[in-house]
């Protein structure tokens, strides 16, 4: 992707229980990191959990993004953004978007760690995506 390239929508249209008609949310952007080597085969499990466990929150439906900083050229990124290619689910560099969560490869073998970014005033915390 080109910095000339078309950056993912903001929004999505929600198709989840919590209001009775569907509404606008925002896209769910995934920041992945991490280990310059790693089994791609963990980084694609981890990744399809984690669009599993946005579907139940947000819908069927729910439009999600896999995002990394840009440059970073490791094998947890080149392994993520296979997983979106073969997934039609977009990928792009991280831009001043809104990142719902990160996705955190410290070693080859190890299992992600699934943080949730919020604002500076609210705590981040991980679990096993795994």
């Amino acid at each position: 992707m080109t910095a000339t390239a078309t950056r993912a929508p903001q929004l999505f249209t929600c198709t989840c229980s919590a209001k009775p008609e569907p509404h606008l949310t925002s896209v769910q952007r995934i920041l992945v990191a991490g280990a310059p080597e790693v089994d791609p085969q963990l980084v694609r499990r981890a990744l399809e959990d984690v669009r599993y466990d946005l579907s139940l929150f947000y819908g069927p439906d729910v439009f999600m993004v896999v995002t990394f900083q840009e440059g970073e050229e490791t094998g947890t990124v080149a392994a993520a953004r296979a997983w979106a290619t073969a997934n039609d689910i977009a990928e792009e560099p991280r831009g001043e978007e809104f990142i719902s969560a990160n996705l955190i490869f410290t070693d080859p073998a190890d299992r992600p760690a699934w943080g949730e970014r919020r604002p500076v005033d609210r705590p981040t915390f991980f679990y096993d995506a795994a």
